[in-house]
């Protein structure tokens, strides 16, 4: 199960779609995120970008990818036979992240 903020998540997705655009050059992007109840094997997320160059939509499609996952305001919880529990951010992600010359908040 995903939670968001409606709102926010939107506007904290369109800020990272700019400091992609500041980063690398691309014509567009466009980030779709799921929310609410998911089954194990659902598509979550789609990031697609275009530019004049592959090399140019790849790294920023990676940018983004790595920047949802540590900086995007959604909560996940997971439903086991135990009962529910939030999912802890992982300090891998934080790794990737450091990889753009961000710090991320889960170390």
């Amino acid at each position: 199960e995903l939670e968001h903020y409606p709102g926010m998540t939107e506007k904290s997705i369109e800020a990272m779609i700019e400091q992609a655009h500041q980063r690398f050059d691309f014509y567009a992007a466009r980030v779709v995120h799921r929310v609410g109840r998911l089954l194990p094997a659902d598509q979550i997320v789609l990031v697609a970008v275009t530019s004049a160059h592959r090399g140019e939509s790849f790294k920023a499609c990676e940018f983004l990818m790595d920047y949802l996952k540590t900086q995007a305001p959604f909560w996940k919880k997971e439903q086991t036979p135990q009962g529910a529990q939030w999912v802890d951010a992982r300090v891998s992600d934080d790794a990737a992240l450091a990889r753009w010359g961000i710090e991320g908040r889960n170390a």
